[in-house]
């Protein structure tokens, strides 16, 4: 199946700029920031603070990291989840974004679904990446659910909030629904200056062309 992704296509040049700068604003948040695409998504496990927990959740996620076959580490990692603790969803994490990666949408889901992060940037990460497989799925009510929760659990980080909140206008124009597409940018516009200003994403020109379609229904 042909991947979609939900975010304008601009995006995809500057994912680590906006990586680096949501790691920079992340205000009174804990932790480091994460990347909301699939360029980005990637370097989770970079992002990542190395946690105590099982001593054999710990060695397997290590032993993965180092591995240079793709194949070994998706073992490794698998071994790791089924071990637990923060390690444990480390690896849980790092599975989700390889399978998402190959395109098996629905086995990335099984383990985003189980991940439990303690860090709120990285989680509101793994909510997003659960959006970008339901996305692929056809699922869009479902993807507007997980991008709902990485805004609220991204706390109102200003690089991460407006970046999920143009996910959720792609879906919503893809649905039709132009008043609430005209929302999610007029969010951005109106919380967000900065990001507005920033971004390659022309926001004003969306947001007029959605509400002009939604007052002419």
């Amino acid at each position: 199946m042909e991947k979609k992704d939900t975010a304008a296509p601009e995006q995809l040049d500057h994912a680590e700029e906006i990586l680096s700068k949501a790691r920079a604003n992340k205000k009174t948040l804990t932790g480091l920031a994460i990347g909301l695409i699939v360029v980005v998504a990637g370097v989770l496990v970079w992002l990542l603070v190395a946690q105590s927990g099982s001593r054999k959740a710990d060695e397997l996620v290590a032993q993965a990291d180092a591995a240079a076959n793709d194949s070994i580490a998706m073992t490794l990692y698998a071994d790791a989840a089924k071990a637990g603790y923060k390690s444990g969803n480390r690896a849980k994490a790092e599975l989700g974004i390889r399978l998402y990666q190959e395109g098996k949408y629905a086995e990335a889901l099984e383990y985003l679904d189980d991940a439990s992060l303690d860090d709120e940037i990285a989680a509101a990460g793994v909510y997003t990446l659960q959006g970008d497989c339901h996305v692929n799925l056809d699922q869009l009510d479902q993807a507007l659910k997980c991008y709902s929760k990485a805004i609220s659990t991204a706390n109102g980080n200003p690089e991460i909030v407006p970046f999920v909140l143009i996910k959720e206008a792609n879906i919503y124009r893809a649905q039709g629904k132009y008043a609430d597409e005209a929302e999610a940018y007029k969010a951005i516009i109106e919380d967000y200056p900065k990001y507005v200003a920033s971004t390659r994403v022309d926001i004003k020109k969306y947001y007029e062309r959605a509400l002009a379609q939604s007052r002419a229904e």
